[in-house]
């Protein structure tokens, strides 16, 4: 909700970024997936799609091998003053989680971070590229305090790399380990 001739400062963190509105995808199979705010209620449907997720991927998105998200965790990404999650379902099992996407807020001003993972047997049929243009999308047309955004990634997560190069990411290799930070400006 942009609110006229108000400071950032002055408005409650809720007014931060405007509730996105659900997206649909057709991936490249054909598949439609859906993908909508982030619940507390989606957690055992979020954790269902870790267990689903090889160690490879999972690590590639937390650079650990979690296996699940405690609850503690998923209420601090559902809480809208942090930030923004969605979850992707296919339209034809709306209760089977197959991607998570977060624009959370980090400690530097007017920096947001992006997470995603995406389900190993829904890779490659472009719904990364589609949700992370997505979020970025939405820094850039409802966040009211969003200049950059950051991501962290494997040096071997070529698909992450392509998707965030693919929006204009500058990309810089860590000298002391294996991974990526990349940062989109979304503001001037």
């Amino acid at each position: 909700m942009w609110v006229p001739n108000a400071r950032v400062s002055q408005l409650p963190a809720s007014c931060l970024l405007l509730d996105p509105p659900s997206l649909q995808v057709a991936t490249r199979s054909n598949q439609v997936t859906v993908s909508r705010a982030a619940l507390a209620d989606d957690l055992d449907e979020v954790n269902e799609m870790h267990a689903r997720c090889s160690l490879g991927s999972r690590y590639a998105r937390y650079h650990a091998a979690r296996r699940a998200l405690t609850t503690r965790e998923w209420d601090h990404l559902c809480d809208r003053a942090n930030g923004t999650t969605l979850v992707t379902v296919p339209l034809y099992d709306p209760h089977r989680v197959v991607a998570v996407t977060h624009l959370m807020r980090t400690s530097a001003p007017h920096v947001r971070e992006l997470g995603i993972l995406v389900e190993d047997s829904w890779q490659g049929e472009g719904l990364g590229t589609v949700l992370t243009g997505y979020m970025v999308n939405l820094a850039r047309t409802c966040t009211l305090d969003c200049w950059a955004i950051t991501a962290m990634t494997g040096s071997g997560n070529h698909r992450m790399l392509a998707i965030l190069r693919g929006l204009d990411g500058q990309v810089e290799q860590h000298a002391d380990g294996p991974t990526v930070d990349a940062l989109i400006r979304v503001a001037e």
